[in-house]
């Protein structure tokens, strides 16, 4: 083991955090600008329609008055055309530049979410050369290196499945669970009890890391959903225009229902591994395939869970629920992660 790698993985994890801080203020400030865009585009709207209200009562006064009242309303009318035809452009001008800044800032934080991937891949990478090991045999390793593939989830997929509206929502998530591995879950780098070394660590521990990381994209998602939808039925029941908010701005509820079910159809059978690998291991290391261990248990529920939340969206009638579901599924991961380690003891507990 290397001390100075391993003060060294720290210090990588430590600068990513920091990173990843920047990123979601900088999201925060293109969520800001987009918001200030469209109240500015509202009262654009508002002030137009007022104008066109009383050229309107303008005009028919000038019919009804004559001659001299139609030139007389002809300037009134003109007057606060002109301007507002002046201020229009500069409304635009004004829009434009709130634009711009905003997808300044969506940039910015997608920059700094790549560069904090660097650095937080970095600190997995010198943890495990430090240990001469894979770097997730604890709950802090495991934490970072899950934090790390979450990162490299959304970036992978951002583009393709237009995940621009994660942006501030994953460097949130990101930097509480790096603070939480940082200050409560941190852990000295050591060996490998016995019952870890075990090639079965690098391919069932890795396949879960990876569902967990696609799951967590896919949680994300289905909470928006849910958010998404009650916001959809509140402005057809009262007639409302969108509020400047965040839930203004992300795609429809449909559209996101469609990306979570994409993430969780795809981290579903890596999970579905990860728990076949892990029952071969029990086999090799304790003699039998299922005990159920309350880290086995858990693990099975988790799946259960998902598996109800794929049939469900298949299924008429259950459209409306299946984000419930997976955020229920969701929860249950976190628990088999989080949960069993602390409060449950079994033969899981080093973990």
């Amino acid at each position: 083991m290397s001390t100075m790698l391993a003060s060294l993985s720290d210090n990588f994890v430590h600068a990513a955090t920091v990173v990843v801080a920047l990123g979601m203020l900088a999201h925060a400030g293109e969520w800001a600008f987009t918001r200030e865009r469209r109240s500015a585009a509202r009262s654009a709207a508002r002030l137009a329609s007022t104008t066109r209200q009383t050229s309107d009562a303008a005009t028919a006064s000038a019919a009804a008055g004559g001659s001299a009242a139609a030139d007389s309303a002809g300037v009134a009318v003109l007057t606060p055309t002109a301007e507002v035809a002046g201020g229009e452009g500069a409304g635009e001008r004004g829009e434009s530049d709130r634009s711009d800044r905003a997808a300044m800032f969506g940039r910015i934080g997608v920059a700094l979410t790549l560069l904090a991937t660097v650095l937080l891949g970095a600190g997995v990478v010198t943890r495990g050369i430090a240990a001469d090991r894979v770097p997730w045999s604890n709950l802090y390793e495991f934490a970072i290196t899950g934090s790390f593939m979450v990162s490299v989830a959304y970036l992978v997929t951002l583009r393709r499945l237009r995940l621009d509206f994660l942006g501030l929502p994953i460097t949130g998530f990101l930097l509480v669970i790096l603070g939480i591995a940082t200050t409560v879950l941190y852990t000295p780098v050591s060996g490998l009890i016995p019952a870890l070394q075990s090639y079965w660590l690098v391919i069932h521990v890795s396949a879960a890391v990876i569902a967990t990381s696609v799951f967590t994209l896919g949680a994300i998602a289905s909470l928006l959903q849910i958010l998404k939808a009650r916001e959809e039925r509140r402005l057809i029941a009262t007639g409302a225009s969108p509020a400047g908010s965040y839930l203004a701005r992300l795609p429809s509820a449909e559209a996101i229902d469609r990306i979570a079910y994409r993430l969780n159809a795809f981290a579903f059978p890596v999970w579905t591994f990860a728990l076949i690998a892990g029952a071969i291991w029990a086999a090799a290391a304790w003699g039998r395939y299922w005990g159920w261990d309350p880290k086995e248990t858990w693990m099975f529920i988790t799946w259960v869970c998902y598996a109800a939340y794929l049939h469900a969206r298949s299924t008429a009638g259950w459209r409306s629920k299946v984000s419930g579901i997976a955020l229920v599924a969701y929860g249950a991961l976190l628990f088999n992660l989080v949960g069993v380690n602390f409060f449950i003891s079994g033969l899981h507990s080093y973990a």
